[in-house]
């Protein structure tokens, strides 16, 4: 007999303090729910969290946002439930490469940058970054459907942001893990040689 299995994509905001994923997971997994994936990140002072679970017993949507809602107080906490579909034929296959740039910061980078990305059909997975005084730096992780040439990439993100005064560099994914875990084992063995 085949269980059924019910997946829901699960988003919740709230005012970051300590015990926020206990709450969460622990509601998702009273619930019979596995959690399958977790993106999570602390922005200006604001938790918040997008997962994806699966349930082994039939739940709703509003079953989900009232367990999560009541390890919290009612008034301090967003829950959005959705029914999970998958979309990832839709999106764009390619290569992925990580995106940074730093410099001084001003309005309108993202809407200059995300406007570039989506008129080339680059797809933004995932997106950071952190205002520190007067200077900014982002790291976004993008894929590159395979008929652009990254090198016509990197000349166009140089020509539109360096007026900004933003340095910018695009390396595939392969190359820039290898690069910062080399550069985070040097460092260790740096600190532990002598």
């Amino acid at each position: 007999m085949k269980t059924s299995v019910s997946r829901y994509v699960i988003s919740v905001l709230i005012s970051d303090r300590v015990g926020i994923m206990r709450g969460i997971t622990s509601a998702v997994t009273d619930l019979d729910g596995d959690i399958q994936g977790i993106s999570q990140t602390v922005v200006q002072a604001y938790f918040t969290v997008i997962l994806v679970a699966a349930f082994k017993r039939p739940v709703t949507a509003r079953t989900i946002q009232t367990a999560i809602s009541s390890a919290f107080r009612e008034d301090e906490i967003s829950v959005m439930v959705r029914e999970f579909h998958d979309h990832s034929a839709s999106l764009s296959k390619g290569e992925r490469y990580i995106l940074t740039l730093m410099g001084r910061e001003s309005p309108g980078i993202l809407k200059q940058l995300t406007t570039y990305l989506a008129d080339k059909e680059i797809n933004i997975e995932d997106w950071y970054f952190r205002i520190d005084g007067i200077m900014v730096t982002h790291i976004g992780e993008i894929t590159v459907p395979p008929r652009l040439d990254i090198r016509q990439i990197q000349d166009d993100l140089r020509a539109l942001l360096e007026p900004r005064d933003l340095r910018v560099h695009c390396r595939h994914e392969n190359l820039f893990r290898a690069t910062n875990e080399v550069e985070s084992i040097g460092l260790m063995l740096g600190k532990h040689a002598g």
